[in-house]
């Protein structure tokens, strides 16, 4: 919780500067404490990609020259008849 404007003029220019940045520290923080559950979404779509992407190369389709392991950043099309 940031300092009351009361607080921050009855302080010495020195202290006041060192409890904005105390303020900015806090903020941060709880920034990036709303950030970890985005971060460890990403990390579960991730590995799973990463072990469907082992699957289709392993899967004896694989072996057809039509299909590709998905890219992320192309959609797959719909309709491609696959062997």
């Amino acid at each position: 919780m940031g300092y009351q404007r009361k607080t921050l003029r009855k302080l010495s220019p020195e202290a006041r500067k060192l409890a904005k940045l105390v303020n900015e520290l806090d903020s941060v923080t709880r920034r990036l404490k709303s950030l970890v559950p985005i971060v460890q979404d990403l990390e579960i779509w991730e590995k799973a990609e990463r072990q469907r992407q082992a699957y289709i190369k392993e899967s004896p389709q694989a072996k057809c020259p039509d299909i590709e392991p998905f890219d992320l950043g192309e959609p797959a099309s719909k309709g491609v008849d696959q062997c």
